[in-house]
Parts: structure tokens; sequence; C-alpha cells
């Protein structure tokens, strides 16, 4: 580990305490220069940084794997966290480098600069502000079942935020407080041929933003835990949560191949269901309502003018209500 490293650790471990400067070079062995030039760097980093006559401390609580580990009581899902300071996309990492990771392995991130969503919509974490992390499957089903993955984490990041605040989940894959977006899902898969190598899904969630840290464009339909409780939110028992209801969900459907136990979850705690919705593909604006979500995940609309049901299963699309975001 290098000093900057220690240092994190240091911070994080200590949280919301300060750590006084002599403290900080008698355990990393610097002299009082070395150690203002090491905080300096982190602060010209971005790290959320509060120094005072006490000494150092975060002002928000950023991620740590130990506590995380320390935690859990999973059965295989993050039984291997791999964290990374800073990080293009924890996504892109793990399908990159899919074959030197196992079932399980989960990747997090203090900062991600160059993250996606859906439709390849950017989406970045930033330092104490947002949790970004992937999760690493590498399950023996068909790609088929590959769709259902999505409404499953949906389920378990549902059911996390529940212990912050009301959530409800807008089809496919993102988490709604008070009527705006405040979290996000993002399933991909890798194929060898017409064989499934992998699948990752990523996760990213608005924690700590303020409002001024997000876009003007967006402020009417995304917000953060922080903005809505006016409360800071430890990402360390949120992202233990998760993946908690992830691995019991997950381990039940590996077992007995049956979805309804998270698909009832989604259906109760869906945004969109019995609503008028427009469905947006293209030039392509169909009308219609949404009456059920199925056991395949797929969502079951009722288009105006027909009596007959579809279902949607392309990702090629996005979902509004009527006159708004939802």
């Amino acid at each position: 580990m290098t000093y900057s490293s220690h240092l994190i650790a240091l911070l994080k471990s200590k949280y919301p305490d300060c750590i006084p400067l002599d403290e900080i070079g008698r355990t990393l062995t610097l002299k009082q220069t070395d150690t203002s030039d090491l905080i300096a760097d982190l602060g010209e980093k971005g790290y959320p940084l509060n120094q005072s006559k006490e000494g150092i401390r975060f002002e928000l609580p950023l991620i740590n794997s130990d506590s995380i580990k320390a935690d859990l009581r999973t059965r295989r899902i993050g039984r291997n966290l791999i964290f990374k300071d800073r990080i293009p996309s924890t996504n892109e990492l793990a399908l990159n480098k899919l074959n030197s990771f196992s079932h399980g392995d989960i990747i997090l991130t203090d900062f991600q600069t160059n993250g996606k969503g859906r439709m390849g919509r950017n989406w970045q974490a930033s330092l104490g502000k947002s949790i970004a992390l992937s999760i690493v499957l590498k399950p023996a089903i068909e790609n088929k079942q590959a769709v259902l993955l999505t409404q499953l984490t949906a389920a378990a990041l549902s059911k996390a935020i529940d212990q912050i605040t009301h959530s409800s989940i807008k089809w496919p894959n993102d988490m709604i407080v008070n009527s705006k977006k405040v979290a996000g899902i993002l399933t991909e898969s890798h194929f060898s041929g017409s064989s499934l190598e992998g699948i990752v899904i990523g996760v990213g969630i608005n924690t700590n933003m303020s409002t001024e840290d997000i876009d003007n464009n967006l402020r009417s339909k995304a917000t953060s835990l922080l903005i809505e409780t006016q409360k800071i939110v430890d990402p360390n028992s949120l992202i233990t949560s998760f993946i908690q209801w992830f691995d019991e969900l997950y381990s039940s459907w590996e077992l007995t191949n049956d979805s309804s136990p998270f698909i009832s979850i989604c259906k109760e705690k869906s945004i969109l269901m019995n609503r008028e919705i427009i469905v947006r593909s293209g030039e392509m604006n169909r009308p219609g309502k949404v009456v059920d979500i199925n056991p395949l995940g797929e969502l079951i609309i009722k288009y105006a003018g027909q009596d007959s049901l579809e279902s949607l299963q392309t990702m090629d699309f996005s979902i509004r209500g009527k006159d708004s975001y939802i």
C-alpha cells in the first residue's frame, strides 16, 4: 500500500472522529511536512476532508471494505470484495477481466469516473456521495433467464434502501424515492460464441449528494438519499444490507428456479403498476397501461386501442409517465 492508501484507510477507520496530525505522522512514520503534503494531495484528488486544530477527518463516510466484510453473513455472494480507490468503471473492469474473477465476487470503488447506465447514459460516483459496485456471476443458466437478474437485483436494492427511506421500483432498473431516481442497475452479459461466460450487475446509488451536486437538467427526476432524508447515509451498512438481500434471493432462485419471491417484491414495490405510461423507442411513442410483471420479469402492458396484452422484454426503450418522468 502507498502512504496515500494508508492514510485513506486510517481516516475511514476513524470516521467521524478527527485524527491529530502528529498521530498520523507516527502511524505512517512520516515527517510533519510529508504528512501535510499527503493531506494536501488527498484534498486535490477530491476527498471530502475537514481539517481543524483537533486534526483531520473525512466529512462523509466512504466505502470501507473491511467493515462490510466483518458484517456480511452470506453464502457465496460478496465473500470476496475487491476494492479500488478510483476506477473508470466497475462493470468495465469486471467484463474486461472476467476470467480473473470468480462467481460472487464484488468490485467496489469510492470514485467511478466513467460509469454508464442503461442505453449508454453516463453515470459517475463522486467521493463520499455515491456508491458504485459490480457483482460478478457465472451461473449455469440460459440467456433468457439472465434478464431476471435485473429484477432480482431491483428487489434486493429496494429492500436495502427501505431501511433508510421508502422506495419504489421503476421497471426495469430504477429505484425511486419521492418520484425521483435515486439508484440504477445495469446488467451486462459476456459471451464466448453462443456460450454465456458470465454476467456483471452494476449498481449505482446516490447517497450523500446535495442538490448542487445534481446537474440542473436532472434535478426534476434525480435525487439522493441525503436530499430526501436530510441525513448522512453510511454506504457500508447500505451495501451490506443490499448484498445480504441479493444473496438470499439469488440462493433461493438458484436452488428452486422459482422467481416468485423477488418478482412479488418487484410487483409490490412497482411505481408503474396500473399506471398509464408512454413506451418510447426511437421515434415511436406508444401509450398504454401496465397490468403485471410476469414470472420471466417482463412488463405486461395493455396498449391503447388494443384488447390483447403485450410483454416488454427488449431494453431498447424507455418508459415515462404520460406527462412526467413517472
